[in-house]
């Protein structure tokens, strides 16, 4: 009975024990539960940010890339070399045959004055006034002439060389940037290269004189060693050439295992310059909208910010270069003084390196002091010629910036005149980076068709650069005598439909009919006014020589001028042959019918006008109009309703093309139409077939 009850007395305290297990059980399980989830979303997270970083990584990649002299260095060397010397039977090739020639013409001197030296300071010794005035007066005054012809003949060969090495560069880099629309795709399209003025002129340029001063640096310290080493070996023992060589070799090593890498900095200095250069060139450019908004304490800011980043960057560079120097000067040049001088001493001081140029016991003092001068003269060249060509290694990485940038110039060129091109994407989503993608030949599906009279859209997508899509399909077709009138909001894609007719912006799909380039005409709102005369500014881009080929002389060009009551101009500004500065000369409505005589001037079959007479009067505009119209010039007009037909975009996407009817001067635009305007357009097309 008593057992049963002590049974019955520990019951409640067994089920209580239970309830707290199962309790602390199921808290177990739920934070498990909780720090599983916990660590799962770490893990997204942690995925997330891996993604963004590696697409931030990407598009700093071509910022921070390594400059030195490595394989890819040598591979950008590879392709640029036969541009500067494009062959054996080329100048350059024979300048080279002939810098060759003056180094070994210069070592050769330094060979002989050096001997000359020690015959100098043995007559001095040993108080001989004849072989003093023989060596000093008359041998040196003979020789003294073909020493200043070889010296000034190595600097004339570097500068013909670096002057030919810097024509053949910048003369291929103009091909292929103005090679068709080359120069517009690399400043608007692809978005690698910044200051592509500066890489066409400063860049190049000490590309090309770095280039020829390494050549002579490398060449002529390797002659040197070779000559001057046999010359100290036969004077003072074969091993000595040896030791000093190898010095400075184990010296180089490690500057080079503990410098700065200058390439790099060299690089970056130079991006910097052409950003500080392109803030000047925004504010010529700009000068009379910053003068509107009193933008120039702004600006000031600006171009002190860019000017501020090169000094501070270039500080660096110097205190780099000052510890550097400190360290580059103690073992390149004093321990390499202390070496010399006991390599020269040894055979002095030790009977069992005496040669016969040096340390013999039973020559005199004089002799001894002739031989050390010799000596001492060729152990000198031969260690600046190893210092010149460890601090030609050091050239060379700096070299490897300018190489950098003139290589990745061409390499952009090439991709863009073969249809590739590299941006930045813009991120729609402000949480998400920018990521960088390359467009290939492969991505540009888009087929374009050449033929006379007539325009033709079938299902082309407006898509830009950045790859927003503007409109998802257009489809149109104008012919011969349909002007035609382009309308809509900002932003929704009527310059990027003309951008995609004259081929700047790349066709991703559809297929586009239209004539020759030679027989569309593009006039902006703001037109281009070329350097040169008042004749050019109406037959731009031809030349007066085509001109007169097809048959218009001055003459002719004048009733251009009266169409568009320009004739004033001639006698205004001193005839044709007069040469100003015609954006400044020119108000805006002088500038914009000299654009529409252009115009009338090349007669194309179909012309877009962009807003190109907003400031020229109405009854000019007419007549302008007119005159279009009797040459047989369909127009394609923005905001303009000189025309029968109509290509409107809503913005969202949309757009409908349709006849002007005449209800419809007063609400032309109040018609719906769905945002990929397939429906829309078939209707219109049938009916635009059957009035045709």
């Amino acid at each position: 009975m008593g057992q049963s009850l002590s049974v019955v007395r520990e019951l409640p305290r067994t089920i209580t024990s239970s309830k707290k297990r199962s309790a602390l059980l199921a808290l177990i399980v739920i934070l498990g539960y909780l720090a599983k989830k916990h660590v799962e979303e770490k893990k997204r997270q942690s995925r997330s940010i891996a993604r963004n970083a590696a697409s931030s990584q990407d598009n700093r990649s071509r910022q921070t890339k390594r400059v030195g002299v490595d394989a890819q260095f040598f591979a950008q060397i590879k392709k640029l070399l036969p541009i500067c010397i494009p062959g054996l039977a080329s100048k350059e090739t024979a300048l080279l045959f002939g810098l060759a020639m003056v180094l070994i013409a210069r070592t050769w001197l330094d060979i002989w004055f050096s001997g000359f030296n020690g015959h100098i300071v043995k007559a001095i010794v040993s108080r001989d006034r004849k072989a003093f005035i023989a060596r000093a007066v008359v041998e040196f005054g003979f020789m003294m002439w073909p020493m200043s012809i070889v010296n000034n003949s190595l600097k004339l060969t570097i500068s013909a060389l670096a002057l030919s090495f810097r024509t053949r560069l910048t003369r291929y880099a103009h091909k292929e940037y103005l090679k068709d629309i080359t120069f517009y795709k690399i400043t608007n399209i692809d978005n690698r290269i910044q200051n592509a003025d500066q890489l066409l002129t400063q860049d190049i340029d000490k590309f090309s004189d770095n280039l020829s001063h390494l050549y002579s640096d490398i060449a002529k310290p390797i002659v040197d060693m070779v000559l001057f080493a046999y010359k100290l070996g036969e004077a003072i023992g074969q091993e000595a050439p040896i030791y000093i060589i190898g010095y400075f070799m184990t010296s180089g090593a490690i500057l080079r295992a503990f410098s700065p890498p200058f390439g790099k900095y060299t690089a970056i200095e130079q991006k910097l310059e052409g950003d500080f250069r392109f803030t000047h060139s925004r504010i010529i450019t700009h000068s009379e909208e910053i003068a509107f908004y009193g933008g120039s304490e702004r600006e000031l800011d600006v171009v002190n910010g860019s000017f501020d980043k090169i000094v501070k960057h270039v500080k660096k560079i110097y205190s780099l270069r000052f510890i550097n120097g400190i360290f580059d000067s103690v073992l390149v040049k004093y321990c390499a003084t202390m070496t010399a001088y006991y390599l020269l001493a040894r055979p002095v001081f030790d009977e069992k390196y005496a040669t016969e140029f040096m340390g013999k016991l039973d020559t005199d003092p004089t002799k001894i002091m002739e031989d050390y001068s010799r000596n001492s003269g060729y152990l000198v060249n031969l260690s600046q010629a190893v210092g010149r060509l460890i601090l030609a290694g050091r050239d060379l990485t700096r070299f490897a910036g300018y190489t950098s940038r003139v290589a990745e110039l061409f390499d952009v060129l090439e991709d863009v005149n073969n249809g590739r091109y590299e941006r930045t994407m813009i991120s729609k989503d402000s949480s998400e980076a920018n990521l960088n993608k390359a467009v290939t030949p492969s991505d540009i599906k888009g087929k374009v068709i050449t033929r006379d009279g007539v325009i033709i859209f079938e299902r082309v997508p407006i898509i830009t650069p950045n790859n927003d899509v503007l409109i998802k399909e257009l489809s149109f077709k104008v012919e011969t005598g349909m002007n035609c009138l382009i309308s809509g909001p900002n932003g929704c894609g009527k310059s990027s439909l003309f951008r995609i007719l004259g081929d700047l912006w790349p066709l991703f799909d559809g297929t586009v009919t239209k004539p020759s380039p030679s027989k569309l005409f593009y006039v902006p709102q703001k037109p281009y006014l070329a350097l040169g005369t008042f004749r050019d500014q109406i037959i731009y881009p031809d030349s007066e020589i085509i001109a007169n080929s097809k048959g218009y002389d001055d003459k002719r060009l004048m009733e251009l001028l009266n169409v568009v009551h320009l004739d004033y101009l001639i006698e205004r500004e001193g005839g044709w042959e007069s040469v100003q500065d015609w954006a400044d000369v020119l108000s805006g409505g002088e500038k914009q019918r000299v654009a529409m005589a252009r115009l009338f001037y090349h007669k194309p079959q179909f012309a877009i006008l962009d807003e190109c007479t907003s400031a020229v009067s109405v009854d000019v505009e007419g007549i302008m109009y007119t005159h279009a119209r009797e040459l047989g010039i369909t127009l394609f007009t923005v905001s303009h309703r000189h025309s029968l037909w109509l290509l409107r975009f809503d913005g969202e996407g949309g757009y409908v093309f349709k006849r002007i009817e005449d209800d419809d001067s007063i609400t032309p635009f109040a018609f719906s139409h769905n945002k990929t305007g397939k429906q829309k357009f078939t209707q219109d097309f049938d009916d635009q077939s059957d009035e045709s």
